[in-house]
């Protein structure tokens, strides 16, 4: 049985918020964990901030 988007939804506000779920369903437990895990990766990953300056894009003009 697959989850429908309405129970999707719930659990994705559940792991996004820090709540526990309360099911004991394993279909809703695996999808809460990957949730909760990609959401770990993504704070693992270095976040880039600004503009990068690269001076090498009018070098092949000729003026």
């Amino acid at each position: 049985m697959t989850l429908s988007s309405y129970r999707m939804h719930r659990i994705y506000l559940a792991a996004t918020m820090g709540y526990g779920l309360g099911s004991d369903d394993p279909e809703e437990l695996a999808y809460y964990k990957k949730l909760r895990k990609e959401m770990e990766d993504m704070k693992k990953d270095p976040v880039k901030k600004g503009i990068p300056l690269s001076f090498e894009i009018n070098e092949g003009k000729d003026k």
